[in-house]
């Protein structure tokens, strides 16, 4: 971006998870001011020092995604601080419990709903307005390759990650003249520490195995699909899925 243009601004919903602190650098590099949200102040702080290292600025406003007014609140400080959001990337989500759907209560189905698809939508509804306003703007959803083939274990999981494909695609058509794009990042296996935490050394690398590379992903290869997507290369497409994942899924 030219020094002399005023930087754009990027909302990085999870941003400080292990693919959104990934995120978070990338889009930096590429001259984004970032805007942090998340409800982990450790994390959310660890990513601004790693923002620090790279002699790049951001902010963190805690958040609980899944709450209405405390969503609301936050895009209504960053428009007030800068006027506008030209990129939203919402990356807060999980499986969280894996169990057979008889043993799932409807406490877990709901936490698992409300992480991946209820955030998802108030933070795009949050911030529409702004980028109708402004006849522009860029969301990029997260979905998963589960979201596609479903998951013995997962079925809360799965189902909304289906979920945030179908409302993207809608959201897309329904923004199209607005000048707003909306995609969908679908990450396969990618190691992460908390997903990384859940394997020993030897399970992860048969894991890897299954894939049609040979191995599992990096966050950074994650984030060059969502900088992709955030950029002018990709400013043909809407309502698409793009799916980061080795090979896993080719639908």
């Amino acid at each position: 971006m030219s020094a002399t243009l005023e930087p754009k601004i990027a909302v990085i919903a999870g941003g400080g998870g292990g693919i959104g602190q990934a995120v978070v650098l990338r889009l930096a590099r590429s001259g984004f001011s970032t805007v942090i949200l998340d409800k982990n102040a450790q994390a959310g702080e660890r990513t601004l020092t790693q923002l620090a290292r790279e002699g790049q600025r951001g902010e963190l406003i805690l958040v609980d995604l899944t709450k209405r007014l405390e969503v609301q609140n936050a895009f209504s400080q960053i428009i007030s601080n800068h006027g506008r959001v030209d990129v939203l990337v919402n990356l807060a989500g999980g499986t969280f419990h894996k169990k057979p759907i008889h043993e799932l209560s409807i406490t877990e189905w709901m936490e698992v709903i409300d992480m991946n698809l209820k955030a998802t939508f108030l933070c795009c509804q949050s911030v529409i307005k702004s980028m109708k306003r402004q006849k522009s703007g860029n969301i990029i959803n997260t979905a998963s390759n589960f979201g596609i083939t479903g998951s013995p274990g997962r079925t809360h999981y799965s189902a909304a990650k289906a979920a945030v494909i179908a409302f993207s695609k809608s959201l897309a058509l329904e923004l199209a003249l607005d000048g707003i794009r909306v995609n969908t990042i679908a990450p396969g296996m990618t190691a992460t520490e908390r997903v990384r935490s859940k394997f020993t050394s030897a399970e992860w690398t048969e894991e890897g195995k299954k894939i049609p590379m040979l191995r599992t992903a990096e966050p950074r290869e994650i984030a060059e699909g969502v900088a992709f997507l955030a950029g002018p290369e990709s400013g043909y497409m809407t309502g698409q899925t793009v799916h980061v994942n080795g090979g896993m899924v080719m639908p």
